[in-house]
């Protein structure tokens, strides 16, 4: 968040890191990796930022069921703490997964001085119900901190003494705030309006507020596709639902989708259709799409949809235009569904029934409030549905193929298609602990092989990170031109460095010479771990009796920081507007709001209005 700290930052589409609370890492050995948090870091009432608040910000999620905080001791045995500065995350041959490890590296991290007294006074509550109503009393370490909130806006003010100033400056703007909309449209209007300098909406037409209606507004691209690709958008299809679980009726539905129509007409082209395979093929992992699969493609084609079915024995047996299972089963009574006010996802509902219709199946669009949809997700009483899965970076086409596939997770942490299938398991499992490029090819080979046999999910196109941004104000916006540290918007922290370069219109949006400085690829961190892995093993101690010649070799061990992103979860619409009290303001998320305002609470409700 913009109030509590991570040890590092990560842009997934650079593929950077850059060290945020911590200073330094090195890996110990195969399951060890070891931090140095900056002896510069401390909370705002003075204490530092210690090894201990990283443990016990950690073991929260051991506690209670925290979805940012639970998962990681899937992945790890213990964190240790070596000294006031010094920690080390521990894993075992068991739970070992470099990507999961990573991702450990930008959680935030709670001052233990102050959250261990609330959970003693409200124990397990501090997971499910707390949040700070006191912006006084809370207690950070970033560059803002709460200066008041509402129902649908939260104002933060810049700490002008943050512990951060003399290595990293102040960001510009003194006060940023959030706005939550209800929908897109509203979001879109005070946006043109200009009451806002950034949102994070679905627009149509976006590019006529500045080619047609001549207004400083902008996305990241000037010209199509206006938006950065992230993670692969599906037609998920629930296994539990009879009709779906057979294999011919969910290969004939691929075959009904129109998928140059849903992006031309609803996305209005902000994207382009995603891989068939799963992985996105405009990332450098394309390297791992198997082109001797492309025969198992889905492609639009109503008449090989048709026969798919018929071929199957799926006909319709009583003359009313719905087909039925050999056993009887109709296909009809199904819904398809996504949140209501997602108009963009709400319009592709529409086509893709009228199109199952064509085919003989009988599905019909289902708008409920968010909540509702989510809460059927969570309940597995969802017939097909639009969703999302996880994004490029260095754990991709990994987390996809998890996200997508493994039996062993549940809405909303991945399998939204219910899928149950094992053999997976073992794929899944291996990948993140390999490094042989051969082994890599074949593992994600059979993985692109078993999803297009079963297809789960039907890949669409790729989700468009919504950013939007206007110069009215405000300049230095990270954009195609300029190719400064980006990532979305409702991703704090690893979106701090952009209130640093940015700048009050007709002043210079000068690009800070310490994010150039200190930025690094991931494939630094995995040379790191490689040298380690090479080195010679320890010698045992000499033979009583044995002479023993010790040969001096200097083995290095290079030092690097990590940070990983986090899986997109529910995201709600929050915009930030410019009033009275801020100097930016931006379409951000009700859960980001929430968690800066208290911890756990704000994780559950989610970032922005819907990952993509």
């Amino acid at each position: 968040t913009m109030m509590y700290p991570s040890l590092y930052m990560y842009s997934r589409f650079s593929d950077e890191w850059i060290p945020y609370a911590a200073e330094s890492y090195k890996w110990i050995d195969k399951y060890t990796l070891e931090i140095k948090i900056r002896d510069e870091a401390k909370w705002w009432d003075g204490r530092p930022v210690t090894a201990n608040d990283v443990k016990y910000t950690f073991e929260l999620g051991k506690k209670y069921t925290i979805g940012a905080l639970s998962p990681m001791w899937d992945y790890i045995e213990e964190v240790q703490v070596i000294d006031q500065k010094t920690l080390r995350l521990v894993t075992s041959e068991a739970k070992l997964n470099y990507f999961q490890m990573l991702g450990l590296l930008t959680t935030f991290i709670l001052p233990q001085h102050r959250w261990s007294s609330l959970e003693a006074q409200l124990g397990g509550k501090i997971a499910s119900e707390y949040m700070e109503q006191r912006p006084e009393d809370i207690v950070g370490a970033g560059p803002y901190r709460l200066l008041r909130f509402t129902e649908d806006t939260f104002c933060y003010a810049r700490v002008d003494d943050w512990w951060g100033k003399d290595l990293f400056g102040l960001p510009r703007p003194k006060y940023i705030c959030h706005r939550t909309f209800k929908d897109n449209p509203a979001a879109a209007l005070a946006f043109e309006a200009g009451e806002l300098d950034s949102m994070t909406h679905f627009t149509p037409k976006i590019w006529e507020l500045w080619e047609v209606k001549k207004l400083e507004r902008r996305t990241y691209f000037a010209k199509q596709p206006y938006y950065l690709g992230d993670s692969p958008i599906l037609l998920y299809m629930n296994y539990e639902k009879k009709a779906l679980a057979d294999p011919n009726v969910r290969r004939a539905i691929a075959h009904a989708i129109p998928f140059d129509e849903l992006i031309s007409k609803p996305y209005y082209n902000y994207s382009i259709r995603a891989s068939p395979s799963l992985i996105v093929h405009t990332s450098p992992a394309a390297k791992y799409i198997d082109k001797k699969l492309e025969p198992m493609y889905p492609v639009y084609d109503l008449a090989k949809a048709a026969k798919i079915l018929d071929d199957a024995g799926i006909v319709d047996r009583n003359g009313d235009g719905i087909r039925e299972l050999p056993d009887g089963t109709e296909l009809k009574g199904l819904t398809i569904q996504v949140p209501y006010g997602w108009t963009d996802w709400m319009a592709m509902c529409e086509i893709i029934a009228q199109n199952l219709r064509k085919i003989g199946i009988e599905v019909t669009p289902e708008f409920p409030d968010f909540s509702v949809w989510w809460q059927r997700s969570i309940d597995k009483q969802l017939d097909l549905n639009l969703g999302w899965s996880a994004g490029v970076g260095y754990a991709h086409p990994w987390n996809v193929f998890r996200f997508v596939m493994d039996p062993r997770l549940s809405h909303p942490a991945g399998n939204w298609a219910n899928y149950k299938n094992t053999e997976v398991i073992p794929l899944i499992d291996a990948i993140p602990k390999e490094t042989d490029p051969a082994k890599l090819q074949e593992y994600y080979s059979k993985l692109q092989e078993i999803f297009l046999r079963d297809l789960p999910g039907v890949p669409l196109f790729y989700g468009a990170v919504w950013y939007e941004y206007s110069t009215e104000y405000w300049v230095g916006w990270p954009a195609e031109e300029n190719q400064r540290w980006f990532d979305t918007m409702w991703s704090y922290p690893t979106n701090l460095p952009i209130w640093f370069y940015i700048a009050p219109k007709g002043q210079d949006p000068t690009y800070p010479a310490w994010i150039e400085r200190l930025k690094f690829p991931t494939s630094k961190i995995f040379e790191d771990l490689a040298k380690v892995l090479a080195a010679p093993p320890t010698p045992p101690p000499p033979t009583p009796g044995v002479t023993t010649v010790t040969v001096e070799k200097t083995v290095t061990q290079v030092q690097v920081r990590t940070e990983v992103q986090t899986v997109q979860q529910t995201q709600l619409a929050t915009v930030t507007r410019t009033e009275t009290v801020t100097d930016v303001t931006l379409a951000g998320v009700a859960a980001i709001v929430a968690l800066i305002v208290g911890v756990v609470a704000g994780l559950a409700v989610g970032r922005r209005r819907r990952p993509t």
